[in-house]
């Protein structure tokens, strides 16, 4: 990105990418490492943390959220704005990132990503605006869009870029399983808070049932790691799995 250092937006995002657990960014370089392929994950990583800053910026104004990790969120600190037009300057980034690569599958992931991601994040606020209450099915498929995605993405481009799409589908489905778990797990440390889908559900029952649903997924992503054999990466993205169920934060 230091080529676009004289533009207006470098200093904001550069900043606000400083922090966070890079997880998704991470996840794909992990896979491309267990495929031990060739082709270049560094700049696919960086896509997938950008689209993932770009919905943090726009969740905080669309919460009225005015903090992020103990301190002011992006639009308080910088202006709406810049908040707003930092996701088209991030698309431009994104789209100059997949014309890297001439395998147009990686354009094609990204894409599919970013478009469900808008989807899931639009059908959220009309949720929460009506108050209605929300169907488990309803939950999942607002969760899937919102935030899995984004892991199915990172983990399938890994293996793409590293010349192993024959098993992209199954690491694919260890990132969508893996993100289903992770964020669950957050709506469950934060279960009833009021602006949080888990506020309208109203079903009897229904947190000990996604205690469950979360450890179920993580045990299906570290199924479909069978792909992998026997390597010091699966391990590694074994224990991630299992992290995204235990975490405490």
């Amino acid at each position: 990105m230091d080529k676009e250092s004289n533009t207006p937006f470098f200093l904001p995002l550069k900043e606000f990418l400083s922090g966070g657990k890079k997880v998704r960014p991470a996840l794909l370089l992990i896979v491309h490492d267990a495929c031990s392929g060739s082709g270049n994950p560094g700049p696919a990583a960086a896509a997938i943390e950008l689209i993932h800053a770009a919905s943090l910026i726009h969740d905080d104004i669309i919460d009225k959220s005015t903090q992020r990790r103990g301190e002011f969120s992006f639009h308080m600190k910088y202006g709406f704005e810049m908040s707003i037009l930092v996701a088209d300057f991030i698309l431009s980034l994104v789209l100059d990132i997949a014309s890297m690569y001439e395998d147009r599958r990686v354009g094609e992931i990204l894409s599919r990503a970013s478009k469900l991601m808008s989807v899931g994040e639009m059908r959220e606020v009309q949720v929460l605006e009506a108050g209605d209450p929300l169907s488990l099915d309803e939950y999942l498929e607002i969760l899937k869009y919102k935030t899995a995605v984004l892991f199915e993405a990172a983990t399938s481009l890994g293996a793409v870029i590293a010349g192993r799409p024959d098993i992209s589908g199954d690491l694919g489905l260890y990132g969508l399983y893996m993100g289903m778990a992770y964020q669950i797990k957050d709506d469950l440390l934060d279960w009833g808070s009021p602006g949080e889908l888990t506020s309208l559900l109203k079903e009897e029952g229904l947190r000990e049932l996604l205690e469950e649903m979360a450890n179920g997924l993580a045990a299906e992503a570290i199924e479909k790691l069978e792909v992998l054999g026997d390597t010091p990466q699966r391990d590694l993205l074994r224990d991630l799995a299992l992290y995204s169920i235990n975490r405490e934060e």
